[in-house]
């Protein structure tokens, strides 16, 4: 399992690799596991989590299109012999025949107009054409979503016989080590809409933001929260969205609320009047399973593949109709708490169709099946 990148990997990969790799190592048909990740990420925690595991830095250089990892790890590589390679971040890599499986799980590269920012456009250009030659030269490919597989067998013309769909997980929520964000005071609980993720034009929070010019102020206006890391290069596009809402007179109810870690990110959720989804494109949203794990009355946009993913445990409306959204938010909070309650459950259950054993099962009977054309060819060479 080869994590390439160019050195750095997100909260949501992570997690990925946290719950998958014991998984995969624990399965019955799994002999032994070697995983690359890259050496500027501390993996103390995930030895301690899969001791079996074999652990490999990798040197990455993207500038040979991920086909060199260091003399080192290539050593280990051969060394290890493995029956399939398996490359999460739809990276080229081939080593002597070994089938390779590829996975797709950022639809981001796939959207390049929603970015007006040159320099953007032409890194988003840069991964696409990493992603294209990727699943074009592997034997197998993994979509997180059934919008994933259908962008690569219509739009990248992949054989739909060669990709499967793999939902990743999300984690039962617990109790512990919940705790308010600086941003939300106490006073708060309950009554703000929350939304976090990637600050990035691909999100489209500025239908938040005009949503919340619609709505009247006092109790029909509740504050807004919005958590998130300011995406690379984005600095320039936070800077449009601060001065909208400060152009709309809306800065005493709306907050940046930054980056939150996982305990106050589970606060918000619990704690949260209504969550929103305003994201253009997606793969496999993590915070939309999060949301419904914790049980969050949501909203969001009708764009694939949200509905693929919330089902009918959420609200939807059209990307770009604030109006729209803000009529969602106004009947959402005005909700009894039986209804509340419902919802609740509704996205509990929701949830439950999504757990990391049956991420892992899956993930398991792709790499099979991409075993299986080779092994057959070598034995009838025998």
């Amino acid at each position: 399992m080869l994590n390439i990148t160019a050195g750095g990997m997100s909260g949501g990969y992570r997690t990925y690799l946290s719950r998958l790799v014991p998984r995969l190592a624990d399965h019955p048909e799994v002999e032994a596991l070697l995983v690359g990740v890259p050496e500027t990420i501390d993996i103390a925690a995930w030895r301690e989590s899969a001791p079996s595991v074999q652990w490999l830095p990798l040197r990455c250089n993207l500038a040979a299109r991920g086909r060199e990892l260091g003399p080192e790890a290539r050593r280990e590589i051969e060394r290890f012999a493995p029956d399939v390679l398996f490359v999460p971040t739809a990276r080229h890599f081939a080593w002597n025949g070994t089938p390779v499986v590829s996975m797709v799980r950022n639809m981001m590269p796939a959207a390049p107009g929603l970015t007006a920012y040159p320099v953007e456009r032409v890194r988003t250009w840069a991964r696409l054409r990493q992603m294209r030659s990727a699943v074009h030269r592997s034997d197998r490919v993994i979509a997180i979503s059934q919008f994933v597989r259908g962008y690569l067998t219509e739009s990248l013309g992949l054989d739909p016989s060669r990709v499967g769909v793999v939902y990743h997980g999300i984690d039962p929520v617990g109790e512990r080590d919940m705790r308010p964000p600086v941003a939300v005071s106490d006073e708060l609980k309950g009554r703000f809409v929350f939304t976090a993720g990637l600050i990035y034009p691909y999100r489209g929070l500025e239908d938040l933001i005009e949503a919340w010019g619609h709505l009247r102020t006092g109790s029909d206006r509740p504050p807004l929260i919005i958590a998130g890391k300011v995406g690379q290069g984005m600095k320039r596009y936070y800077r449009k969205l601060v001065g909208m809402v400060e152009g709309k007179g809306l800065t005493p109810h709306i907050r940046f609320a930054g980056v939150l870690d996982r305990g106050e990110m589970a606060w918000c959720y619990r704690n949260c009047a209504a969550f929103v989804m305003t994201s253009r494109v997606e793969a496999c949203p993590n915070i939309a399973l999060e949301a419904m794990a914790h049980g969050c009355l949501c909203i969001s946009t009708d764009n694939p593949p949200m509905p693929e993913i919330f089902g009918e445990a959420t609200r939807y409306y059209r990307a770009g109709a604030a109006e729209q959204l803000a009529q969602h938010i106004r009947d959402g909070l005005a909700l009894p708490r039986d209804q509340r309650e419902q919802i609740r459950r509704n996205a509990l259950a929701r949830t439950g169709q999504f757990t990391w054993q049956t991420c892992c099962e899956a993930t398991v009977r792709e790499l099979r099946k991409a075993i299986e054309p080779n092994r057959l060819m070598t034995e009838s060479s025998l």
